[in-house]
């Protein structure tokens, strides 16, 4: 899920660092070189509003409308933005123990998966709470980061918990019944994380996970797995963004039209010119479905200091992302930043946004509409207050 976050800039704590790259999982230079774009003319900005979003919202993304949960007072409140810009409360409900969000899904049955910290809820259509979960009667336990709903109408969460290295996890997934029951719970051997990012539902009845993986040497890497539909680790595997990659981030991870998996996230890096400070640099990648790397791709060099929050699939193939460019050191500057990506990773156009001095793209919503192409929502902010914006063409290119 996507939170509305201050963006890391330089002056946050690092993670930790190392200089060296493993040498069996670089990635060759060619993976790293941006595709030409082609001419096709960006679309339009149609519409630009601001909203008033309450800190912490997490978002989620549905057919034609995007929404998103917040916790106001003792309650949590569900709100849908659609594809008008309409604004409609779904439901509101007794947070109960539940502190923050971290995770929110819309379920089979019209109603929700929330989680945060060590509580899972499944509310509803109505707003009812139907069962919870406290990782707390676990041993050990730990911090519920995503939790998702399944083919099956049963439901899987991910969860970190401590590890013996210093500021790593490890991560433990337990698989409840379509009532809430715990059904397994196991804890993936092998490998420490320095977060757990995403669980995607997949169409063919698994799930994959994204998570900053961290090696012996300290060095981060993108991990990814995938289940299939009986919960048997089909893969798992580690990627570089590029080669002179630091410490990392994942933001988003999608499911393709064709089955291959999106990935979106930014990294730092070395400055070329030799300063301390480090730069950063935003990435979308593409994992086929046998786990192999399709390609990796990075905005223009000269939009320097990007960073990618948000990549889906879009209606005629390919993926919208959307992130921020052109940042300053102090995080005080930036542009809102608009991307189409082919199935096969090459530029189909992209649009920089910049209403204001702070412009940053967090989340990016398709949008189906019969004769409409590359219309979608974004959800972003423009010097701090939240902002939604529609592109589109008035006229298809």
């Amino acid at each position: 899920m996507h939170h509305l976050k201050p963006m890391r800039i330089e002056g946050h704590k690092r993670k930790l660092l190392s200089a060296a790259l493993s040498a069996a999982l670089l990635l060759p230079l060619a993976s790293h070189v941006q595709a030409a774009p082609s001419q096709q003319i960006p679309p339009e900005m149609l519409s630009y509003t601001t909203m008033s979003i309450p800190n912490g919202a997490v978002y989620e993304h549905d057919d034609n409308q995007m929404m998103y949960a917040a916790i106001q007072g003792d309650q949590v409140r569900i709100t849908a933005i659609g594809a008008y810009g309409q604004i409609k409360p779904i439901t509101s409900f007794s947070k109960q123990n539940l502190e923050y969000i971290s995770s929110f899904h819309g379920t089979r049955d019209h109603g929700f998966l929330i989680a945060g910290g060590n509580i899972m809820m499944k509310i509803g259509p109505s707003g009812k709470l139907e069962w919870d979960y406290s990782s707390s009667s676990t041993t050990p336990s730990g911090l519920i980061r995503s939790a998702i709903q399944l083919k099956d109408n049963s439901y899987i969460a991910a969860l970190k918990t401590p590890a013996d290295m210093a500021n790593t996890s490890k991560l433990r997934l337990i698989h409840f019944s379509a009532d809430g029951k715990v059904i397994q719970e196991q804890e993936f051997p092998g490998v420490v994380f320095d977060n757990v990012d995403t669980l995607t539902p997949l169409s063919g009845g698994g799930f994959a996970l994204s998570a900053e993986s961290v090696s012996e040497t300290g060095q981060e890497q993108v991990f990814v797995a995938k289940w299939d539909a009986d919960l048997n680790l089909i893969w798992q595997n580690r990627f570089d963004p590029a080669e002179d990659t630091q410490n990392l981030w994942i933001t988003a991870m999608s499911e393709g039209n064709n089955g291959d998996l999106a990935l979106a996230g930014y990294y730092n890096h070395p400055n070329p010119d030799g300063g301390y400070r480090y730069l950063t640099s935003g990435y979308a990648m593409s994992v086929r479905q046998d786990g192999s790397l399709q390609w990796v791709q990075k905005p223009d060099a000269s939009l320097d200091r990007s960073m990618l929050n948000d990549i889906q699939p879009a209606p005629d193939g390919g993926y919208m992302a959307t992130g921020t460019v052109n940042q300053d050191w102090h995080g005080t500057v930036s542009k809102q930043f608009v991307w189409k990506l082919g199935d096969d990773g090459t530029t189909k156009w992209n649009k920089i946004i910049n209403r204001t001095t702070f412009n940053s793209g967090l989340f990016i919503q398709p949008l189906h509409i019969s004769g409409q192409k590359d219309t979608a929502l974004l959800l972003g902010t423009a010097d701090g207050t939240p902002t939604l914006i529609k592109i589109g063409y008035l006229k298809n290119p």
